[in-house]
């Protein structure tokens, strides 16, 4: 009995969302390890603390680009073995604008959106974000 009672409370303790500081260190890995894929070949790479959420909170994210237009295929591999899902893609937006698709991974609460860019100068752009914390969290994190 008292087995089956450990196994219940195991099973029943609920963690919360991630620190911004976990989730910004998630970020940094897992961006990490797509920049790391050589045949991938991201560049313009950019890591910025982002205060475009409603007014109190921030954010963290990371973009970078590939010429590569064909590198939407291996980001989307990749992600999707990191524990990534495809949330939206451009057939749920039902317009004609540049391919889109939007992954987020449910433990980490990270989103990454890749973009396929035509023009002139073909290729991915590939962004990763936090979601929103408000900023007391984050000092108070940071103590």
């Amino acid at each position: 009995m008292l087995f089956c009672t450990a196994a219940m409370t195991a099973c029943a303790t609920v963690t919360g969302p991630p620190t911004l500081q976990d989730a910004a260190r998630q970020l940094d890995t897992d961006a990490d390890s797509l920049i790391e894929a050589v045949e991938l070949g991201l560049s313009a790479i950019e890591r910025v603390d982002d205060d475009s959420c409603v007014p109190g909170q921030v954010r963290r994210f990371f973009r970078a680009e590939s010429e590569q237009a064909g590198a939407s295929t291996g980001l989307l591999d990749r992600l999707q073995a990191m524990g990534y899902t495809k949330v939206v893609d451009d057939l749920d937006l039902r317009d004609d604008e540049p391919d889109v698709s939007v992954l987020r991974n449910p433990e980490t609460r990270l989103t990454f959106e890749l973009t396929v860019l035509a023009g002139e100068k073909p290729g991915v752009r590939v962004v990763g974000k936090t979601t929103c914390y408000a900023i007391q969290e984050t000092a108070a994190a940071q103590q």
